[in-house]
């Protein structure tokens, strides 16, 4: 079957780099391009964190900005891709020193506006000196978003390496990923709560507040502080001192374990990578006893309570659904996502729920840190063909995917329960933040998967 390009349709680098950057709240992302290039990330960037209480034009009147307070744009024509977008440039960029308050400014090229060759440098830095000027001469071509969210990264390493200087001597460093090394090298007198880092939320995660939130509970249920939650929801001072961390979680390696090595490089902190996302009750304890473990902690024992009370709560929920209808055991599911993301859910709905995966269809496949875990685990029970069938002919009864892919089967009038887990999402207004991790997501996914079996 020919897929058709309407359901082959994956965000860009452009994509991961706005919406990385747009993730530190103190700072600025000014586009050096065409205003088509600004209006669909600063409306996912506003309903993520939002600024503006309506959708009046009139809220930001400013020719920037096009009555949308997120990501600014130079709005180039076909006249400065010939002579340069130099005036443009210094207008916004004196209006933005002069207006508005910020700790750090991105300036960013669109694809078409990199192949002018203007001085970002030279013109930013003339005009703003008393603050970071983070330049972006090419925002990656042709390109995925995880590439994109790396060279957003990227660019920060010198202000990392900075503060350097000034890090706090008390906070020591993982060596290696063995809690009895680390306990050794952790002296007496500088005993301090332990600082992480969580590297691999964003912006472009159906639940990104809530994916913040619960990672932040389950961190101070442990007694760790997130020093820095990398370019979701963080400050500019938080990324300058991501080197005080003593660890480094990689939530999602597609986004995280590029900058966990850079950051190992940097300063040696060592890092923890989740092969499957902490998706459902196993996977969140073992997530926090390994990070327990590593940072030479107690076992999580809170955690591990606030697991079994959940479970108790839905195991006869479960088991009287069972009873009367058989589900949920044995009846088909599909899930649309990259690889850790499919590992996660699949590893929740096939043992836990007992349900048979039909089809995975996996995006961004040269993103690939989890691809043997997932077809290891796929074989060992004897479903790995479930990778070779397109979504959009799936037979599942809960498909879990973007709201674009949930719209179009259900436009071909195929009965299903529609979990969309990635942007776009299907218009549902949180007013309490949803999360898919931990264990108040697998508390959702549990009644999210039994209504949407039933009606």
């Amino acid at each position: 079957m020919t897929q058709s390009y309407l359901t082959s349709i994956t965000p860009d680098s452009l994509s991961g780099l706005l919406f990385s950057l747009e993730g530190i709240r103190d700072g600025i992302v000014l586009l050096n391009g065409p205003s088509g290039c600004k209006f669909y990330h600063s409306s996912v960037s506003d309903g993520q964190m939002i600024r503006s209480l309506d959708f009046d034009p009139l809220s930001y009147p400013e020719k920037w900005y096009f009555g949308q307070p997120h990501v600014p744009c130079t709005s180039i024509d076909n006249g400065d891709y010939v002579y340069g977008s130099e005036e443009k440039l210094r207008e916004i960029l004196k209006f933005l020193r002069d207006n508005v308050k910020f700790n750090a400014l991105f300036v960013v090229n669109s694809p078409g506006a990199a192949l002018i060759g203007d001085d970002l440098r030279g013109i930013a830095e003339s005009e703003i000196k008393d603050r970071p000027v983070i330049i972006y001469e090419s925002p990656g071509f042709s390109e995925n978003m995880p590439k994109g969210h790396t060279r957003a990264f990227d660019a920060l390493i010198p202000y990392i390496k900075k503060n350097n200087d000034v890090k706090d001597s008390c906070h020591s460093h993982i060596g290696n990923c063995h809690a009895e090394d680390y306990s050794r090298k952790t002296s007496v007198k500088g005993v301090h709560q332990k600082k992480v880092n969580i590297l691999g939320l964003g912006l472009w995660r159906r639940n990104f507040q809530g994916d913040v939130e619960e990672i932040k509970r389950l961190c101070e249920m442990m007694g760790v502080r997130v020093n820095c939650m990398l370019m979701a929801g963080c400050y500019w001072r938080e990324i300058c001192s991501l080197k005080d961390a003593d660890l480094n979680i990689v939530i999602a390696p597609e986004f995280g374990v590029k900058i966990a090595e850079t950051l190992k490089e940097l300063g040696g902190t060592e890092y923890y990578i989740c092969e499957s996302q902490p998706v459902g009750f196993k996977a969140t304890e073992l997530w926090a006893k390994e990070i327990c473990k590593i940072l030479a902690l107690p076992n999580p024992r809170r955690i591990i309570e606030e697991s079994e009370k959940i479970r108790a709560r839905c195991y006869p929920l479960i088991s009287r659904l069972n009873s009367l209808t058989g589900l949920p055991t044995g009846h088909p599911f599909a899930v649309e996502g990259r690889y850790s993301e499919a590992l996660g859910y699949c590893k929740f709905l096939l043992e836990y729920f007992g349900m048979t995966p039909d089809s995975i269809s996996i995006l961004d496949k040269d993103m690939d840190y989890s691809k043997n875990a997932l077809e290891n685990f796929l074989s060992a029970y004897g479903v790995k063909s479930a990778l070779e069938k397109q979504i959009m002919d799936t037979d599942g009864e809960i498909v879990l995917a973007c709201g674009n892919t949930i719209g179009a089967l259900k436009l071909k009038g195929t009965d299903f329960g529609g979990i969309d887990i990635s942007l776009p999402a299907l218009g549902y207004i949180d007013v309490i933040p949803k999360t898919h991790l931990g264990l108040s997501g697998a508390a959702l996914l549990v009644e999210l998967i039994l209504n949407g079996l039933r009606f």
